[in-house]
């Protein structure tokens, strides 16, 4: 009996001193935050569960905002696509019937396409849609952009990308240089990956430029610009509306005679101002996610009392000032 005792007590001291020799070798294997990291429980069930209202609503899993989003447009038919030759593949036309239409469907399905790098980490196993919807999307591009732009380039393009949100997107101004282009300002949320297990969140803002070709409308161009987060705390003045206006169209082209005036609906912001000669403008802005205000156009009211867009350039006089 007492020998039986002897070598449970041996057993449990040598199982304890491993585990114990175990933590301590271990314990600085990997630190976040100062604490120790505890990888995500990963579980092999892989039941699939559609992203659907009728099912559940997995939004939640997807994004920090509760902002609603746009590219919703969820068309099956795409799906039976992905994965097959689809060189000689025509988008219908009633996807392409408004310049809106285009933007929210080819949102729509780069939704949940995923290009992710070879050591990639982020999600379970297979992300989303991976890459079928790519060679669809394409398609909502011109001749032209796709003569400019390749499939493997537009590819390359999206590489860890693995989710995009587009959370705005309005009609604004065309161009001072395009004014027979259509011009949409637009605001994505992706999530991104990083070689460990974990995915990151990462806005962009920047402009859709479309076409009427043949009686439907065609991406012609697009540009976008990162958020970043740690710009505007740090350095203030050009990230805020009113001051922007104050200092460059007051301050550098001495443009702003009395008080400017602030007018916000959501995020949408309008700075008022008159000139010298009493003329009435304002400089329409947006609020990004990050906080940070984006001009967007300039205004100015007309002799029959309506606005107009014009073009003003503070830089030039500034450069003026220069010389």
């Amino acid at each position: 009996m007492i020998n039986k005792k002897l070598i449970i007590t041996i057993i449990v001291f040598f199982i304890g001193s491993s585990m114990i020799g175990n933590c301590i070798e271990n314990k600085y294997d990997k630190l976040i935050f100062g604490g120790t990291y505890i990888e995500e429980r990963n579980l092999e069930d892989g039941r699939a569960v559609e992203n659907s209202e009728q099912e559940h609503d997995l939004e939640r899993f997807f994004r920090p905002s509760k902002s609603p989003i746009l590219n919703n447009k969820i068309e099956k038919t795409f799906y039976d696509l992905y994965g097959t030759n689809t060189s000689n593949y025509k988008i219908p036309d009633k996807f392409l019937k408004r310049p809106e239409d285009t933007i929210i469907n080819y949102f729509s399905i780069l939704r949940e396409a995923a290009n992710p790098l070879d050591d990639t980490k982020t999600g379970c196993g297979s992300l989303g849609d991976t890459r079928g919807p790519y060679p669809i999307a394409y398609k909502f591009l011109s001749e032209d952009y796709q003569k400019r732009v390749s499939y493997e380039e537009y590819l390359k393009s999206f590489e860890n990308i693995l989710h995009i949100n587009l959370i705005k997107a309005n009609q604004v101004g065309p161009d001072e240089n395009k004014k027979d282009v259509i011009k949409y300002f637009v605001e994505l949320e992706t999530i991104e990956g990083t070689n460990e297990h974990k995915g990151v969140f990462a806005y962009y803002y920047g402009y859709v430029y479309l076409k009427n070709e043949n009686g439907v409308y065609k991406i012609v161009d697009m540009k976008y610009t990162p958020e970043n987060y740690l710009c505007a705390p740090y350095h203030g003045w050009s990230y805020d509306a009113k001051s922007f206006v104050e200092i460059e169209y007051g301050g550098w082209c001495s443009l702003i005679d009395g008080e400017t005036r602030v007018e916000e609906s959501g995020y949408e912001k309008k700075v008022y101002f008159k000139d010298k000669d009493k003329n009435e403008y304002y400089v329409l802005f947006y609020q990004l996610t990050d906080g940070v205000d984006i001009k967007i156009a300039d205004y100015k009211k007309d002799k029959d009392g309506k606005w107009k867009q014009v073009y003003i350039n503070p830089e030039k006089c500034l450069d003026k000032k220069k010389n």
